[in-house]
């Protein structure tokens, strides 16, 4: 979206781009679908060096018949409407720019140069893509892709001199153009077309002729006109090879690749000739291809012995992140579930529990007497008994079951598919093995110890959330300690 302000600067600006009234009226005429070839006639003869140029043009050898064409009819006939229309557009553009060519800095040869071999490289890559039918179109916007740069330079010679600089990469000119005048040129060449009557097709293929095609395989009209403007940096940037380089994407084909730009070359001088326009100079076509492939060759080499470092680095990552994961999943004492990931597991078991109407039940363990332990043996002790506990649960429960450590020497195990009689059955087997048992021996030290147990499930009650199940099962728990330890409630 063009600002306000530079809109109001453009519409002030004398000396903004304009077109011929002969050449206003073609547009208006040509638009019209119910508008016979006469009266388009009869406005270009008014200009005779126009007519004169249309006919030298369908007479050259890219529209060149066995006859030659001698009349304006016979040009615009062997030309087509939208050509015809593109090539007035742009002799009269032409013409009406002559000048100093370097005027307040802004260097209109080149600008000429470049907008004529998009324009030429538009079509043949049209022609190339079966797009044939839209040679007059593509031509336009590709040769008026870059208008906008004369109307900013227009209004604000001096300052866009300095704004641009010495930059030849049009990608770097957009984004100062954005950040000094809030639009850049292409966005104000659309604008320009639209106030020259020009179709909203044709508008919108100059406003993204920056762009570039989203698809590599596959080609429109639009395609064309983004990648014209880059086609003709071969011939005009210092680093033809590289700009050639960066098109692979979507001239991956060698054979064609080299066909365009020989079909391209072959037509400039001619149409240079037409528009009174400085062709560019030639190149070395096989040694500019060669150079190109040379320097995919490298990225390529370069970007492999990047990706091998960054394989390497991702190896690193998941390693440590791997090892993260353990440490947020696993308590790291007893190996156990931690008490973080205990909880979420609840939070999946219970609510596919409820939505399945699947038994789910939590069993609350806390070891009886064990400060006692840490007190008379010490804390080194007291872990060791804690491991060995983790590995009893461990070894008691089957492999569907989730057991944790909650904190301290509170543990909590997640039962799927158990009613509370099943388990109430699982706490039963660990307290009597416990009791059965001695958990440790250390030198000559023997320790035996026993759990206070506090059973919920899902299902005997409307629990509506896993913190009321756990709060549940750590109410009975607790109620298995005031009454006297060492046992299991489950109710």
């Amino acid at each position: 979206m063009i600002p306000s302000p530079l809109i109001q600067s453009l519409l002030d600006c004398p000396a903004l781009p304009s077109i011929p009234v002969v050449i206003q009226r073609v547009i208006v005429l040509a638009a019209d679908p119910d508008s016979r070839l006469q009266p388009i006639l009869d406005v270009l003869h008014n200009d005779p060096a126009l007519t004169a140029r249309l006919i030298s043009l369908a007479n050259t050898v890219y529209y060149a018949q066995a006859k030659p064409a001698e009349t304006l009819r016979e040009a615009v006939e062997r030309l087509g409407l939208d050509t015809t229309v593109s090539l007035a557009l742009g002799f009269s553009l032409a013409t009406a720019s002559r000048g100093d060519s370097r005027a307040n800095g802004f260097d209109l040869r080149h600008f000429w140069q470049r907008s004529l071999t998009s324009a030429i490289a538009a079509q043949e890559l049209a022609t190339q893509r079966r797009q044939g039918n839209e040679l007059g179109p593509v031509f336009t916007a590709a040769l008026l892709q870059d208008i906008g740069m004369l109307a900013l330079n227009a209004v604000a010679p001096l300052e866009y001199a300095e704004v641009i600089g010495t930059l030849d990469d049009h990608d770097a000119i957009a984004l100062r153009e954005r950040e000094h005048f809030g639009a850049d040129h292409a966005e104000v060449g659309a604008w320009l077309a639209g106030n020259w009557g020009l179709s909203l097709r044709c508008r919108e293929w100059i406003r993204c002729s920056h762009d570039r095609p989203v698809r590599e395989d596959a080609f429109l009209a639009g395609d064309c006109v983004m990648l014209s403007g880059r086609l003709a940096d071969i011939w005009l940037a210092s680093d033809g090879h590289r700009t050639l380089a960066q098109l692979d994407p979507w001239l991956s084909n060698e054979k064609q690749r080299s066909e365009l730009l020989s079909s391209i070359q072959a037509r400039l001088p001619q149409m240079a000739e037409l528009f009174e326009v400085d062709a560019p100079d030639t190149f070395d076509s096989p040694r500019l291809l060669m150079e190109a492939k040379q320097l995919l060759l490298d990225r390529t080499l370069y970007l492999q012995s990047q990706l091998d470092h960054q394989s390497r680095e991702l190896d690193t990552l998941q390693a440590a992140n791997w090892q993260l994961d353990r440490a947020l999943r696993y308590d790291p004492l007893t190996q156990l579930y931690s008490r973080q990931y205990l909880l979420s597991l609840l939070d999946t078991h219970f609510e596919e529990a409820n939505q399945l109407s699947q038994e789910l039940s939590v069993v609350f363990l806390d070891l009886d007497h064990f400060k006692q332990i840490n007190d008379e043996h010490g804390h080194p002790m007291g872990d060791e008994v804690l491991k060995n506990f983790a590995s009893l649960l461990v070894e008691l429960s089957d492999s569907d079951v989730h057991v944790g450590r909650f904190g301290g020497e509170e543990f909590m195990v997640l039962l799927p598919g158990y009613d509370r009689r099943k388990a109430a059955g699982y706490a039963d087997r660990i307290c009597n093995t416990l009791r059965s048992r001695p958990l440790l021996h250390h030198r000559g030290i023997t320790i035996q110890i026993t759990a206070s147990v506090g059973i919920v499930s899902l299902k005997e009650e409307g629990y509506s959330s896993p913190d009321e199940l756990i709060h549940k099962a750590d109410q009975r728990m607790y109620l298995s300690k005031r009454t006297g330890r060492n046992r299991v409630t489950h109710e």
